[in-house]
């Protein structure tokens, strides 16, 4: 248990030292530029609301591409998404999908990161086209 606590001291520490608001509108800037970029395709659906207020994720899908597949295609290319859906079946089944993919941001991620996802998930369009 003591180390749980030291642990739970140096993460509200960090967090105090970064700052939440800097945080936050960091990952919301990111899920902004990739909503953005990933909306330049007719055939990906991005969930969500656009402009900074997103949470700093991104949820999404691409015609005729099951988001399993893109999870997989896009981390041969380096980048990590998950694909589900994300404990929230009953909000899939009234969007009619049976999944989805979703890229989550940090004080950490950069445009550079949303760029290669975006170039990755170019390539699986590409291959189920």
């Amino acid at each position: 248990m003591i180390a749980q606590g030291v642990g739970l001291h140096a993460a509200v520490d960090y967090i105090d030292e970064v700052g939440i608001e800097r945080i936050h509108d960091h990952g919301s800037s990111l899920a902004a530029y990739a909503y953005d970029r990933l909306t330049e395709h007719d055939d990906v659906t991005v969930y969500g609301p656009p402009g900074d207020d997103r949470a700093s994720l991104v949820a999404f899908n691409v015609d005729g591409v099951h988001a399993h597949d893109l999870s997989s295609i896009v981390n041969d290319y380096g980048v990590a998404i998950r694909a589900g859906d994300h404990c929230t079946q009953p909000l899939h089944d009234e969007l009619g999908a049976a999944a989805s993919a979703r890229a989550s941001f940090y004080l950490y991620n950069t445009r550079d990161e949303v760029d290669a996802l975006v170039d990755a998930v170019d390539e699986a369009r590409q291959l189920f086209a």
